[in-house]
């Protein structure tokens, strides 16, 4: 006898699956960015308070520039319900775990599930308009692009509905079609039957705004409670999407006095609402912008309000609403809820006090902050309590704003080390950080753009450490590469030569760090230092580029210097390719008289056998053996190894790091002869670097004047 099998249900913790649904709410709001400022840059021009604008604009576009508008506001915010559960499904999905074992949820069908599923949901009311797929739909579109993927994963894994599903072994599209059939259907049956039952048995809510009205009214001075209740409301409703001045006019007609009616104390007063409290749109937005001017200096942040200030003088705040966003925002949900609750109360006390009369007079509600105060008041008092209210708004805003940039700084940070940290250790497989589609791609792309565009810009600057002889002498110095970039500081050396390597800008980077440190060297031999040899790192992916040999001729022959005074230093660790091209390279260096190095030696791919390709002169130790020496004598035996096949080729031995006089003199007694790193300097702008050798210079022969005055 088969048992029933039961349908596997995966619970995680509840506070993970809401977190899940705020994220997935808030990514999909910042998604849809584009229709969003599209239909508000449509909803400005249709509803433009000026005629004179409006006249202008059907001179210029023609008598049909309204009803295009028209159109663009329909496609845009008439969608937005639809665009909303479409993609609140998919963001959920791909942010559901992945378990061993278990096939995934693929969010193109989730999402195609999530659309039949809303169709369903808003079919039962009627024919199907721009006003039942749009904005009056935005919390529909949310609720079923939360359900879609919760409820469609343990139907997918439920055995009864996995009859149609196909071998694993045909293709993935086809796959996983066949197999999300069935849980696909089911799960839209079971939102068609939901669908009709809630709309054959409403939620009335007929004659409760009358009755609490009614209420009210029969006390002294009902306002000063309804309008900040009607207020709160207001903004409950928009912190979940829901258009609040759409559903207050259409639910509480009876709570509102209409602009250009008498005032009275039992009723709310529109205009109050509209010009004294929604500054800027719903939330008082006005002062969030002025706030972030204040506190954001730079980031998406500042860039989304420069793209909002336009929209908020005219009271459509929509991108702050969708694109920061506010809604759904826990970081801002005290601010957008209170700060308007707040800002009831000083135009209600003008009123009461005698101090403020509002006009019989109807305004379009996109007019102007500071305009509409005076049109609605016809004195300077409706422009002050504006002014008060910005104020007002700008206070309560900035700590928020404050916090929130703080914490988009530090997540800012980890987000950048994450890229580095992924540039570096994955720079030589082929899944390349620049190949990936989450925020560690993002940023390499960034920084890969931005470090083409700072190629002989000062943001890209060469240090330079000395390097000295074990007798003090500074014998020479090795030119490093500086990366400052205008938004994360200064970048590692290392994270910026993966980048460029990995993005193909290795050979116009290493050229142009060549050409600099060749022109410095120039620089330094009219101070009389023609001695000093100037060691100049290169990518072997320069090696295996054709020309390298000639590049590095036409750049010494500009710069007036002979071969012998440049050292090319190899960095070993990536891998020296070998190739006929990489070969060529290196012998036409060693034929130009080009000192020739390996850097980081020891620690990378078949160090031993590239000493057979080409004529070393001189082999660097890798940093970590020369740092460890002192702790790990593993480290002490490698050295010493190294540092005899190098003198047994002829090659000077250099360690670098190299901090305290016990290090090198332990270093020297494993045979390295040439010691960079803190004891003597760190590395220094050329011109300080310069002053450093000068000194050196007058310091060494002093030392040697007092040497030959003893004798």
């Amino acid at each position: 006898m088969l048992r029933r099998l039961p349908m596997p249900v995966d619970r995680p913790p509840a506070h993970k699956l809401c977190t899940a649904w705020i994220e997935a709410i808030r990514d999909a709001f910042v998604v849809l960015l584009p229709l969003t400022l599209f239909g508000v840059v449509a909803t400005v021009i249709v509803q433009f308070p000026w005629p004179i604008g409006r006249a202008w604009m059907a001179q210029s576009f023609g008598p049909g520039w309204a009803s295009a508008a028209e159109d663009i506001v329909r496609s845009t915010w008439g969608v937005l319900g639809l665009a909303l559960a479409i993609t609140v499904a998919a963001m959920l999905a791909q942010r559901a775990p992945r378990h061993p074992g278990r096939e995934p949820l693929p969010p193109i069908w989730v999402a195609i599930s999530a659309l039949v599923n809303f169709m369903l949901c808003v079919g039962p009311a009627g024919p199907l308009t721009t006003q039942a797929l749009g904005s009056a739909s935005i919390l529909t579109g949310i609720a079923v692009g939360l359900a879609t993927p919760t409820l469609l994963w343990p139907l997918a894994r439920w055995r009864p509905l996995a009859r149609l599903a196909v071998g694993y072994d045909s293709n993935p599209v086809f796959f996983h079609a066949i197999r999300l059939t069935l849980p696909i259907a089911v799960l839209g049956v079971a939102v068609k039957l939901a669908a009709d039952f809630a709309w054959r048995f409403p939620l009335s809510v007929a004659g409760w705004p009358e009755a609490i009205q009614r209420w009210l009214g029969s006390r002294l001075d009902a306002d000063w409670i309804m309008t900040p209740a009607l207020t709160l409301l207001h903004q409950v409703l928009w912190l979940f999407g829901v258009p609040g001045g759409k559903v207050v006019n259409t639910h509480f007609p009876a709570w509102l006095t209409n602009a250009g009616t008498p005032p009275s104390h039992d009723h709310v007063l529109l205009p109050l609402l509209t010009g004294f409290v929604h500054l800027g749109g719903s939330g008082a937005t006005m002062g969030l912008l002025i706030a972030m001017a204040i506190a954001v200096r730079d980031g998406p942040t500042r860039r989304l309000a420069q793209l909002s200030w336009l929209p908020a003088l005219f009271n459509v705040n929509e991108l702050l609403l969708f694109g920061l966003p506010l809604v759904l925002n826990p970081r801002f949900v005290l601010p957008f809820l209170l700060l308007p609750v707040l800002l009831t109360l000083p135009p209600l006390i003008a009123l009461h006090a005698g101090w403020l009369t509002l006009l019989p007079v109807q305004i379009p509600w996109t007019t102007p902050v500071l305009v509409s105060g005076w049109l609605l008041t016809g004195s300077w008092v409706g422009v002050a309590l504006q002014l008060l209210g910005l104020v007002i708004s700008t206070l309560v805003y900035l700590p928020f704003v404050r916090r929130n940039e703080a914490e988009r700084q530090a997540r800012r940070v980890l987000e950048f080390h994450d890229a580095s940290s992924a540039i570096v250790a994955d720079g030589q497989r082929a899944d390349s950080p620049l190949r990936r589609a989450d925020h560690v791609g993002v940023i390499a792309r960034g920084l890969l753009q931005d470090l083409e565009r700072s190629i002989g810009t000062p943001g890209l600057w060469l240090a330079y450490q000395p390097q000295h002889a074990l007798d003090g002498r500074a014998i020479g110095v090795e030119a490093l590469l500086r990366w400052t970039h205008p938004g994360y500081g200064a970048v590692r050396t290392d994270v910026a030569i993966a980048l460029a390597e990995q993005g193909g800008l290795i050979s116009r980077l290493g050229e142009r760090v060549l050409d600099e440190a060749c022109a410095c060297k120039a620089r330094w031999n009219e101070r009389g230092l023609e001695a000093l040899t100037m060691s100049v790192n290169v990518s072997p992916q320069q090696l295996g580029e054709p020309g390298l040999a000639d590049t590095v001729a036409r750049v010494l022959h500009r710069h007036g210097l002979r071969p012998g005074e440049l050292e090319i230093e190899i960095t070993e660790s990536s891998g020296i390719p070998v190739s006929r091209v990489a070969d060529d390279n290196l012998a036409g260096l060693e034929a130009l008289g080009v000192r020739l190095a390996m850097d980081d030696f020891g620690m990378g791919h078949a160090s031993l056998l590239h000493l057979r390709r080409f004529r070393v002169s001189a082999i660097k130790i890798d940093g970590s053996l020369s740092r460890d020496v002192m702790a790990h004598p593993v480290s002490a035996d490698i050295i010493r190894a190294i540092a005899a096949l190098g003198h047994t080729s002829g090659a000077r031995v250099i360690a670098e790091f190299v901090e305290t006089r016990e290090q090198r003199d332990r270093l020297a007694a494993l045979g390295c002869s040439v010691f960079q790193g803190y004891l003597h300097s760190r590395a220094l702008p050329a011109e300080d670097c310069l002053d450093y050798l000068l000194d050196a210079r007058r310091h060494d022969a002093a030392r040697a004047s007092a040497d030959s005055d003893f004798r």
